[in-house]
């Protein structure tokens, strides 16, 4: 009975912003502004994490899906075995696997292992190609809680640190191997110029 009335009241709240329409389903909190679609989950009173999607795209490709989030990974062990240095990381993990409807922005709570201002790295781990792939370094906490989008669900995890052994968006290796080349190519056109 306290839930419907605290959904009654939301509902009458909302309606005041701009909000369309509200529900609940499996724990979530479903609202609809004019052009967003958020899922808010919260225990107790204290917020969990949410989901936020673009309306037009996400109606455009609507289908049911797990919404749930956990904070721990059944993948721990094999990400730990491809991290080289020792690496204290916030795992998320996601109930379904695979493509979402839209790019998703997920908010999720990370005061109790980082600090307001500091900047954090998002990895994605790839589970067929048994690799860990770098998806943003620009994750930043603000009031207790980090930003993130995705474009399908899997197991990330945030991290201040560097992880060594990553594939994705990391290219060191082929920016050394390049700058390399060039020197080489340098040093040796210098050598021939000055036989001459």
């Amino acid at each position: 009975m306290k839930n419907i009335i605290l959904i009654i009241f939301l509902a009458v709240i909302l309606s005041f912003a701009g909000i369309s329409s509200i529900s609940a389903s499996d724990n979530l909190l479903k609202t609809e502004t004019k052009d967003r679609v958020i899922f808010v989950k919260d225990q107790d009173g204290k917020f969990l994490y949410s989901w936020k999607f673009d309306k037009e795209e996400y109606e455009k490709n609507e289908f049911d899906f797990d919404l749930e989030i956990k904070f721990d990974s059944n993948n721990k062990s094999k990400i730990e075995s491809l991290m080289k240095n020792d690496v204290k990381a916030k795992y998320v993990s996601f109930n379904y696997h695979g493509d979402l409807p839209a790019e998703a922005s997920i908010k999720i709570p990370v005061s109790d292992m980082y600090n307001d201002g500091q900047k954090l790295n998002l990895y994605y781990y790839n589970e067929e190609e048994n690799e860990i792939e770098l998806v943003s370094d620009t994750i930043k906490v603000v009031n207790g809680y980090v930003n993130f989008n995705i474009d399908h669900c899997s197991d990330y995890f945030l991290t201040l640190s560097i992880v060594n052994e990553t594939g994705g968006n990391n290219n060191n290796g082929m920016i050394i191997m390049g700058m390399i080349i060039v020197i080489v190519g340098l040093i040796g056109y210098t050598l021939m110029k000055n036989q001459k």
